[in-house]
């Protein structure tokens, strides 16, 4: 058996701010394990919650899948570790906080690998993937992420014509996506005016409803205006929406909302398990060409609005976001 993993943060001067975690448990699972950005600066024991998810995520896991009769299965360890995270609110006495307020929440994203006698079983909870045999790929797109993506695209040019810094036209595209078109002016007024605004909330609507006409103008209106902080958390876990979407966050996740899918064990030859921080994935297994793509999309789109459209793009300093990989050859 052959394991190699590789995990950098957003900011690699600041490692120890990584909200990816890696579970290697041989012979019994792998995952990859992605906390979600926080969107307020709110910190459990000193850490960003979208870090503190996936180490809280990282320790349910490891603890229950090394017990010597460990045989849960997908549904019920996404139960499991929705129980751990909503103790983890109760220690912190956030519990009635975060029932009101979404962006509060610790949320992760899961990609887990589980290693039957006669199977291997991926379950999936968000937006990592995994890779069976360098060919079969398994993972859960977002038309939500889509949308703000292109809410960002069309923000882009708008802004560059107000500013030649490309760090400060990163800055000012990140904080339309993240509050949408309808927030106050005075936070982006230094590059941005009404008429702007409105320039850029109109061709979001109008590209999106282009690229995803199956999906709803209200809600394509609803994320654009709102953005990722004032709207996108009503999507979350919630099954009766077009554009809900699965996340750990210690709130039921809807059974149906779980991707599972079981591989015969003399089949498969490797896993690769990756959060979403590789915008393009490798020629072959390994860390060496899962980094060589990683470098190919960053000269190509650094600012993720072209090839690779993305709610964040990578600037002078910072990669658009943190990334881990994960791989097991048989």
């Amino acid at each position: 058996m052959l394991i190699e993993a590789f995990s950098e943060a957003k900011d690699p001067s600041a490692p120890h701010a990584n909200e990816d975690q890696i579970v290697i448990l041989p012979g019994r699972a792998y995952a990859v394990i992605d906390g979600v950005t926080d969107r307020l600066g709110t910190r459990y024991d000193g850490m960003l919650s979208g870090q503190y998810a996936a180490v809280t995520v990282k320790r349910a896991l490891e603890h229950m899948l090394s017990a010597p009769d460990a045989c849960m299965d997908g549904p019920a360890i996404v139960r499991a570790l929705t129980t751990e995270i909503a103790a983890a609110y109760e220690a912190h006495g956030m519990a009635e906080k975060v029932r009101k307020d979404w962006n509060l929440r610790l949320s992760a994203a899961l990609a887990l690998v589980l290693v039957r006698a006669e199977t291997l079983d991926v379950i999936l909870v968000g937006d990592s993937g995994v890779r069976i045999n360098g060919e079969i790929v398994v993972r859960m797109e977002k038309d939500l992420d889509l949308i703000t993506a292109v809410l960002r695209r069309q923000a882009w040019p708008v802004i560059g014509r107000k500013t030649s810094d490309p760090d400060k036209q990163e800055q000012v595209s990140r904080r339309v996506t993240w509050h949408g078109t309808r927030q106050p002016l005075d936070a982006v007024a230094d590059t941005l005016d009404a008429h702007d605004m409105a320039l850029i909330e109109s061709r979001a609507i109008a590209a999106n409803l282009e690229a995803l006409p199956h999906v709803a103008r209200a809600d394509i209106e609803n994320l654009v205006r709102g953005g990722i902080v004032h709207a996108q958390g009503g999507y979350q876990n919630n099954a009766s929406l077009q554009l809900g979407y699965p996340c750990l966050d210690g709130f039921e996740v809807p059974q149906h909302m779980i991707a599972i899918r079981s591989f015969p064990r003399s089949e498969v030859e490797t896993i690769e398990i990756y959060s979403d921080g590789y915008f393009k994935p490798g020629d072959g297994f390994g860390v060496a060409a899962w980094e060589k793509a990683f470098a190919e999309a960053e000269r190509e789109d650094p600012a993720k609005v072209t090839l690779y459209p993305s709610p964040k793009g990578s600037t002078a300093s910072h990669w658009a976001d943190d990334r881990t990989y994960l791989a097991v050859r048989f």
